[in-house]
């Protein structure tokens, strides 16, 4: 099919063809009938090259109203314009309202977009400059709006004047609802990113972190660049980097859709931090994995909160069997002493409820005797009878909270039912030393439980369970140094433990 300019030059060029037919039959009489016949040829040929134009006129109509594309044409010279169809349509103009005006189209130029608009039409004019820009409009015919992609040319002569512009008008508004709609679904996305309560990251398929909010950061202890700069190997625990690995291949193989995990991260300070750990792969439309979208939750608390917990049971159980131990001591302690049954009745039932009374102390039921001193001669009041004057203590006033209060009931229960069994008060010449002193400059407690004159102990330096949990215990819940020994001479326990964690502020 010819186009639109080759059928105008068609007819242009047989319009010619007939005024100088006309003229050559005015000239001469005698060729009138050969030239009637060339008259008749040309007349249709250029009916048919009309057709055709109309043709082709209606496919590029048809052309605009379904792309969205609307052609204007116009006479810079005569200030005359020509629209298509869609432009009316894209508008919302009535085309039988008359011939189109600069005017009119102005009207329908959003008012925050006229100038702006008004300054690049002039200047194609004046200059011949292309034009290419977006604005808004708003259409009589609904009052909807829309937006509007003109791109348009001069036309200019052989000495560059500017004769007509030409150009095409683009319905733009169904895609700027998408990037509008996709611009806050980023915008959304990247809110969330940013401020979640969890740690998110995009990580490569080779592990590579590529993004990594604040929160993340701060668990890891990385800034987003540094982070960027290693694997999520690299900063995995060795223990855990196994079972990560395979889920991960299970992942990229399609066999599961996502996974968790508890695993440890370690910090670049060499400390660990427990996460648990959320991913699932992001793949393109073909199918093939683009990244792996990470959602980390810090769970060291919990953690922390479990060990503690199997902790507590492990020592209860340990604290059961001394208990028990302690009872028969007890009862053959009272048979030897008791002068009746009423007095070995007697004996044994206060022991025993100096033995309850430690058992709640120590399962936090009850916070009396927050200070140290009197701490420590309920404990041991408990275990060491009438040989409480054997336990000698120097120290000045302390008030502990809670929680210390209850770490350190378990060491003191642990220490002296070691010196009833085998140490200073398993006899009748030794003796418990017991200090403490407070350093205001280094913020901390020093804390001694010595004992002389006991039997001499033969197995000195390996130590039992209970020794190992006197260690984790004060090291664990209050942050201190503990260093236990068990000497031929007795047993020397030490520790330095700070301030902060100590004191009951109320």
């Amino acid at each position: 099919m010819k186009s639109a300019s080759d059928l105008q030059d068609e007819i242009a060029r047989l319009q010619h063809e007939l005024a100088s037919l006309k003229a050559m039959g005015a000239a001469s009489r005698e060729d009138e009938l050969p030239v009637v016949e060339m008259l008749m040829r040309d007349t249709q040929r250029r009916h048919v090259a009309e057709a055709e134009l109309a043709d082709a006129h209606a496919w590029m109509e048809l052309a605009q109203e379904v792309g969205g594309v609307a052609a204007y044409r116009m006479d810079i010279i005569e200030n005359r314009l020509w629209w298509s169809q869609s432009v009316f349509a894209l508008y919302g103009f009535d085309p039988a309202a008359g011939e189109p005006t600069i005017d009119l189209w102005l009207s329908a130029i959003h008012p925050e977009d006229r100038v702006k608009v008004e300054h690049m039409a002039r200047m194609a004019i004046e200059t011949g400059a292309p034009i290419d820009h977006q604005f808004r409009i708003i259409r009589p015919s609904d009052g909807t709006h829309r937006w509007v992609h003109d791109r348009g040319r001069v036309e200019c002569d052989t000495s560059g004047k500017p004769l007509r512009l030409h150009g095409v008008n683009i319905d733009m508004t169904a895609m700027r609802q998408v990037q509008e709609a996709l611009a806050a679904s980023e915008e959304q996305y990247r809110g969330t990113f940013e401020h979640a309560n969890v740690g998110v990251a995009h990580v490569s398929v080779d592990g590579r972190f590529l993004r990594a909010n604040d929160y993340l950061c701060k668990l890891l202890g990385r800034s987003e660049s540094e982070l960027q700069a290693v694997t999520f190997q690299d900063i995995t625990h060795p223990d855990d980097l196994g079972s990560d690995l395979d889920l991960l291949l299970q992942l990229m193989d399609g066999k599961i859709p996502s996974y968790t995990l508890e695993k440890r991260y370690v910090r670049p300070d060499g400390t660990l931090v427990w996460s648990d750990l959320s991913v699932a792969l992001i793949r393109n439309d073909e199918g093939l994995p683009l990244h792996f979208v990470s959602v980390i939750t810090d769970i060291q608390q919990r953690k922390e909160a479990q060990d503690l917990v199997k902790l507590v049971l492990d020592e209860a159980n340990h604290r059961v069997k001394n208990l028990l131990s302690v009872v028969g001591a007890i009862v053959k302690s009272s048979a030897r002493s008791a002068g009746s049954v009423k007095q070995f009745e007697e004996a044994v039932s206060l022991r025993l409820k100096g033995i309850a009374a430690s058992h709640d102390l120590l399962m936090g039921k009850s916070v009396d005797g927050g200070d140290l001193a009197q701490l420590i001669r309920r404990q041991l009041e408990i275990f060491t009878d009438c040989a409480i004057e054997r336990v000698i203590m120097d120290g000045p006033p302390l008030q502990l909270c809670p929680r210390a209060v209850h770490a350190f009931g378990m060491v003191l229960h642990e220490l002296a039912t070691n010196a009833c069994k085998y140490g200073a008060l398993a006899n009748e010449r030794g003796e418990v030393h017991i200090d403490w002193s407070i350093s205001a400059e280094r913020g901390a407690l020093h804390f001694v439980w010595r004992e002389v004159g006991g039997p001499e102990i033969k197995m000195a330096g390996p130590q039992g369970f209970g020794s190992k949990a006197l260690a984790r215990m004060l090291a664990g819940s209050l942050g201190g140094k503990v260093t236990h020994q068990l000497l031929p001479a007795g047993c020397v326990f030490e520790a330095d433990l700070p301030l902060g964690n100590l004191l009951d502020r109320s």
